[in-house]
């Protein structure tokens, strides 16, 4: 698979070098990656490309201002048991429940790293998928942030309610998210779908539903999927150390 740009293919060189195949670079920016493949001894398989070429090689990605591509290996999902962290310690999985976009689902990934989640779990159907789109909108998050793709999301859940954790579902008729309200120090927090949001079944074994506070505004119904998870995030991480 390809991959294109700055922030995705640095973050691959820096954090996986050994998934790489090949890098593309634009002969004319040659200066800007030089010293950073020499540092991480990819010399060997590089090559340097007048930019008419290096345009040809990710026809997927048509922008223009892209520099570098870079061949990898796909990205592969983990098994659960490499998310979860052993008791007590504190942890945070992020489970995805249908949703669609690339964009959002790039976005939670970014987000999610950044907070410090140990991963996300995402169903193996009727969903966005990780792939080189995802390398683009999660900014080559993706590179560090491991993944598992479930089967069963109602099994996965089980499961790991039983390892310990405690598991929240983002509803619009859960309870508000105050400044007061604290998660469990492990935790599952759970975003769904853009339109349908977290499917019946899941909301019915989650321990808690809950709802980040708005304002109501005649035709705007409710936050992105994404940014209410974003704002989960934050609310866990300021409450949870």
């Amino acid at each position: 698979m390809y991959i294109s740009g700055d922030n995705s293919c640095l973050s691959c060189i820096f954090n996986n070098p050994q998934k790489i195949k090949e890098i593309f670079i634009n002969s004319e920016k040659s200066n800007i990656y030089k010293q950073i493949i020499e540092k991480h001894k990819l010399n060997g398989i590089t090559r340097y490309l007048p930019k008419r070429e290096l345009l040809k090689i990710n026809k997927e990605d048509k922008r223009s201002s892209n520099n570098i591509i870079i061949r990898r290996e796909k990205y592969t999902s983990v098994s659960l048991s490499e998310i979860v962290t052993p008791k007590p310690k504190n942890s945070l999985i992020i489970l995805i429940d249908q949703l669609n976009d690339q964009n959002n689902l790039g976005n939670i990934i970014r987000t999610s790293s950044l907070i410090g989640a140990d991963g996300i779990v995402i169903p193996e159907h009727s969903s966005a998928q990780i792939n080189n789109t995802t390398s683009t909108t999660s900014s080559g998050a993706i590179e560090v942030l491991k993944f598992n793709i479930s089967k069963n999301i109602s099994r996965t859940l089980e499961e790991l309610k039983k390892l310990g954790y405690w598991t929240y579902s983002l509803d619009m008729t859960g309870e508000i998210l105050t400044k007061k309200y604290n998660f469990d120090k492990r935790t599952v927090l759970i975003v769904g779908n853009e339109g349908r949001g977290v499917r019946k079944n899941i909301l019915n074994k989650s321990d808690f539903k809950i709802m980040i506070p708005q304002e109501k505004i005649n035709g705007v119904d409710s936050y992105n999927a994404a940014n209410s998870l974003a704002i989960a995030l934050y609310h866990y991480k300021i409450t949870s150390q």
